[in-house]
């Protein structure tokens, strides 16, 4: 377990961090904002934790007794059943000089992924129920020694359909951005999906029960989109109005 930084240096490594997001595309700028916003107000933050979030976060610690026996979900669309074919994800990779970013590139992954992502609002529903899905996949998440799960995989595709608020949804903060890693998700959010399907789906169907009625698309310019965007056809991002 790496040692708690202090406040000042982790307050500096975010300032880093967000310094550098301005360069990516928007559903990643957002993504980025998000946590490095939440992580500096927690930074500063002089209050000692309570009784009550501590037994919170014992109560999430992933351990491998949250794991029950591999349960395949049926979501009754032939697109999103087919997701445990699914052998390599979207991944984007940053490369510096310095501490500026020298380039991004995209390793798209397969082509089924992008089909899924394409299928918009219609997929949110099936992507959705089949997060419960706890089955084993052989993609390793980056870094890790963890491998995705079915629904795990769903949830990366829901999150590429249309942006979703961690921090709203789960109500856990997770602060920690390791670059290259994880998929560009935040340490530790992509194993939680992972060990806690059930709780993740309850989760986001309340979120998506309180808010899908005000989902909106919106065309993306192509100086917007992502390069595997671009290659599958990716000419749209649904919004929600909070």
């Amino acid at each position: 377990m790496k040692i708690r930084e202090t406040i000042f240096h982790r307050f500096k490594k975010l300032m880093f961090v967000y310094s550098t997001i301005h360069t990516l595309p928007p559903m990643q700028m957002r993504r980025l904002r998000t946590v490095v916003i939440l992580s500096i107000l927690t930074a500063c933050s002089n209050q000692p934790p309570t009784s009550d979030n501590m037994a919170k976060t014992d109560s999430l610690r992933l351990t491998t007794e949250t794991i029950s026996k591999p349960i395949t979900i049926i979501t009754g669309n032939d697109l999103v059943d087919r997701i445990n074919e699914i052998k390599n994800l979207p991944y984007r990779t940053l490369k510096f000089n310095g501490t500026e970013i020298d380039s991004i590139s995209w390793t798209c992954g397969d082509s089924l992924y992008w089909e899924i992502v394409g299928l918009g609002k219609e997929a949110i529903p099936y992507l959705i129920k089949k997060i419960q899905d706890n089955s084993k996949t052989d993609i390793k998440i980056p870094c890790r020694e963890s491998k995705l799960t079915v629904g795990t995989t769903a949830f990366m595709a829901l999150d590429d359909i249309i942006s979703i608020p961690y921090f709203l949804v789960f109500e856990i903060q997770w602060d920690v951005l390791e670059m290259n890693c994880d998929f560009g998700y935040p340490v530790g959010l992509l194993e939680y999906i992972n060990e806690h399907p059930q709780e993740a789906y309850n989760k986001i169907i309340k979120w998506y029960d309180r808010y899908g009625q005000s989902i909106e698309k919106k065309a993306l310019k192509r100086a917007d989109q992502t390069d595997c965007q671009k290659k599958y056809g990716i000419k749209y991002e649904l919004t929600i109005k909070y």
